[in-house]
């Protein structure tokens, strides 16, 4: 292993920073409060019962949310890939905005709406509100994970089956069993991000485990207890990531584009109706809360909206700054790693990404805070680098597979010409890999931008103190804020992310028109 690294020594640099800056971190916290803080048998039993009630109920909500999340992305999937729905592109597109807005701005619209609709918010601020409000937002991973798996089905298998059957049975023989790895993958992948999101509970005021360790790791700073209660977390997490490893660790559902695809669609009876659910759950889940963010800020005129935009306008280039930076080391590593990964080679690192992505932003915190508040490491600690390290932890897993899938429908004889014509590796990544991939890389680098900005749970945790972020300022102002202006604030970051994405597509649109034919020789 070490023999082949030296060969490439930049993908051997960018694997030695990732295990020193980010996996370091998180094992060092587990073993030093473990072992060094005081005994061990001793710091066991600050799992206590109570503990152990708390992390039952948090999975029970987590499964609920998973269970209807995949039930409904399911739904919605059959009917956008399988269905010949009218526009359904769009929908597709549409369908996906809540993954990239933060949960909290949803969390705040969705409790502007009770509050308009019922005069209260207290049916939202509940067990219910928080499996609603995490089902809306999960839903369209589910539709995308299980749409891949709709997508990926072989058509000869279908084509033959309708010849023999109706389509009824048809999709209960062979579709739905085709489809089975990638529902149980959805399953597993919403439970995980549902028990360690943060954001939605904090704000409604819920106690669950992330918050409770939010709770002793910040206001109580019993920090032996917040650290182990992470730990049964992340073991809790990597024991389900497990049994659904191989699926999760390929994600064939995140790609670009579906160039290619020779899925086969059907035109049942019902299709009229398919599209007016489609246009409702638009309507409701993705239409409807903005709609009320926009409500709850200028129901009393511009007063609140103007507050909002004075709280927050000094945070705007701090933002954007950290989020573009983020967004360009992160492709950059990317880039590399699924380059010398796509073919399968190189397992380790990618497992390693991949339990990185799953731990829980507060967990992912907790862990850099312990690690690099020392002097030695006080460059890292006290500025917006540990903010940088914590969303490279994040998302750097969603950049690898994203590129990786694109890098793999290059035909190979392409890279085996230009060898035979002697063109170095360097020559072959810019003249054939990167301008084939080039709008795949550029979509990632749009999607980490927007995920960047709009991460709250460990941006909160690590953040320098003195420090101007969007989604920082409305988590601690939010607290003593009225709902108007929490509103106003929540709204402004929705314009602002959504103004971004169109002026990034816009780029992403020019690159692609001004794609040019490839060379090789010469």
């Amino acid at each position: 292993m070490v023999g082949k690294l030296t060969k490439q020594p930049l993908f051997a640099g960018i694997y030695l920073l990732f295990l020193l800056l980010v996996i370091v971190p998180i094992g060092y916290s587990f073993v030093y409060v473990l072992f060094f803080e005081g005994s061990f048998f001793e710091t066991l039993k600050l799992v206590n019962g109570n503990t152990l009630t708390l992390l039952l109920s948090s999975a029970t909500i987590a499964a609920g949310v998973a269970v209807l999340s995949t039930l409904s992305g399911t739904l919605l999937a059959f009917l956008l890939y399988k269905i010949k729905t009218p526009f359904a592109s769009w929908f597709k597109l549409l369908l996906l905005l809540p993954l990239f807005i933060s949960p909290y701005i949803w969390a705040v619209a969705w409790k502007d709406f009770f509050y308009f609709a019922f005069g209260n918010s207290g049916i939202i601020s509940s067990t219910g509100g928080l499996i609603f409000i995490h089902t809306s937002i999960f839903t369209p991973l589910a539709m995308l994970i299980v749409g891949s798996g709709f997508r990926n089905i072989n058509s000869q298998l279908e084509e033959s089956g309708l010849i023999i059957t109706d389509f009824k049975n048809v999709v209960l023989k062979i579709i739905i069993p085709l489809i089975k790895p990638a529902v149980a993958s959805s399953f597993v992948l919403i439970f995980i991000f549902s028990i360690s999101e943060f954001s939605v509970p904090g704000f409604l005021g819920i106690k669950v485990f992330t918050t409770e360790i939010f709770t002793q790791f910040s206001a109580f700073y019993n920090h032996s207890l917040a650290v182990m209660q992470s730990l049964l977390l992340v073991v809790v997490c990597i024991l389900l990531l497990m049994s659904e490893k191989k699926y999760i660790a390929n994600a064939p559902f995140l790609s670009v584009g579906s160039k290619g695809n020779n899925a086969v669609t059907y035109k049942p009876r019902y299709t009229n109706a398919a599209f007016l659910f489609i246009l409702f759950w638009l309507g409701v889940f993705v239409i409807l809360p903005p709609v009320m963010l926009v409500i709850q800020t200028f129901g009393a005129g511009i007063t609140y909206f103007a507050k909002a935009f004075y709280l927050l306008k000094s945070s705007f280039v701090p933002s954007i700054f950290l989020s573009l930076i983020s967004a360009i080391v992160i492709v950059f590593a990317g880039f590399n790693i699924a380059f010398f990964t796509k073919n399968g080679e190189k397992k380790s690192i990618n497992i390693l990404l991949l339990i990185a992505f799953i731990v829980p932003s507060v967990v992912m915190g907790i862990s850099l805070i312990k690690f690099y508040n020392h002097p030695f490491f006080n460059f890292i600690y006290g500025s917006y680098a540990i903010i940088i390290i914590g969303y490279i932890a994040k998302f750097l897993f969603i950049a690898v597979k994203l590129i990786e899938n694109a890098l793999k429908k290059i035909p190979d004889s392409l890279d085996e010409a230009a060898q035979i014509a002697g063109i170095s590796l360097f020559g072959r990544i810019t003249k054939i890999f990167l301008p084939l991939t080039m709008q795949t890389v550029f979509t990632t680098f749009i999607i980490i931008f927007i995920f960047s900005i709009s991460e709250l749970g460990t941006t909160v945790m690590v953040y320098p103190p003195g420090s101007e972020l969007m989604q920082v300022k409305i988590f601690t102002l939010s607290a003593n804020a009225s709902q108007s202006l929490t509103s106003g604030m929540s709204l402004i970051v929705f314009i602002l992310i959504l103004i971004v994405m169109g002026v990034l597509f816009l780029v992403n649109k020019i690159i692609k028109n001004k794609k040019k034919p490839i060379k090789i020789y010469g």
